[in-house]
């Protein structure tokens, strides 16, 4: 069984599946920070990914930061296929397939421009030489170029489509099917607000108050879509305001059990 694990930044999703991967035979994966896993065979090349990340932040271009995106989901589909190899229950946080149906035309909105000017030069200026050569090299891989801006923009160009269509082409994107069942993790945007200034790693430009509550309504929106469209895909509702990690640990846990018995 595979399980996508969604919601905006501060619900305590990597928090909770830590907990849940501690405890059993689980699989988890992390699509975006799989370096937050120190065991992942990808772990060092996602911390390289996370400082091309940050760079694109401090550029400020949508382009590359949807480039960064595309690069981290590239290496979802290989992690995936390691862990059901195993015959284990796979959570992931967060998938290529589901949130990019919120995320993709969140960023659209927010790109200002076609033109790249002077940004891209900045951007691999900004990761470092040795960064740089790693982030260049698996850009090679994942696109067959070295142009940043085109594989935002190819990326992006997928959130113009209808939801139908997006799943598709991001399965198609990213060797990767649509996942067995979609747990969101709900949250109030002020208490996930108040949780990520908490972090001790620090915040991202995006977390705050208005990106989080365009992302809760996208994930609302994305969600009843897939409930009315995709019945195959089953979709469950994690209620996080006001509880312990135990307690949501816990709830997840009786969704599995729910979820492993119509399998």
């Amino acid at each position: 069984m595979r399980v996508a694990v969604v919601g905006i930044d501060g619900s305590g999703k990597t928090t909770v599946l830590r907990r849940i991967h501690e405890a059993g035979d689980v699989a988890v994966i992390h699509a975006i920070r799989a370096h937050d896993d120190p065991g992942s065979p990808f772990a060092k090349l996602s911390a390289t990914l996370a400082e091309a990340s940050a760079a694109a932040d401090t550029v400020g271009r949508v382009h590359l930061k949807a480039a960064v995106f595309y690069l981290q989901l590239c290496l979802y589909g290989a992690a995936e296929r390691r862990a059901t190899t195993m015959g284990r229950t796979v959570l992931a946080d967060r998938h290529p397939v589901i949130d990019p149906l919120v995320y993709l035309p969140l960023f659209g909105r927010m790109a200002t421009s076609d033109d790249p000017d002077a940004d891209v030069a900045a951007w691999w200026q900004k990761q470092g030489p040795a960064t740089a050569r790693t982030v260049r090299a698996w850009l090679r891989r994942c696109s067959g170029g070295v142009d940043p801006w085109a594989a935002g923009a190819r990326l992006l160009q997928v959130g113009v489509n209808p939801r139908g269509e997006m799943i598709d082409e991001l399965s198609l994107m990213f060797g990767v099917a649509p996942p067995d069942a979609v747990l969101f993790f709900d949250l109030p945007v002020d208490e996930a607000v108040s949780r990520t200034r908490a972090r001790t790693r620090g915040t991202e430009p995006h977390e705050n108050t208005e990106f989080l509550s365009k992302a809760r309504r996208g994930y609302e929106q994305a969600l009843e879509w897939l409930g009315a469209h995709r019945p195959d895909i089953a979709v469950r509702r994690v209620d996080c305001s006001g509880r312990s990690v135990r307690e949501v640990t816990n709830q997840v846990g009786q969704v599995l059990a729910e979820l492993d018995g119509r399998a």
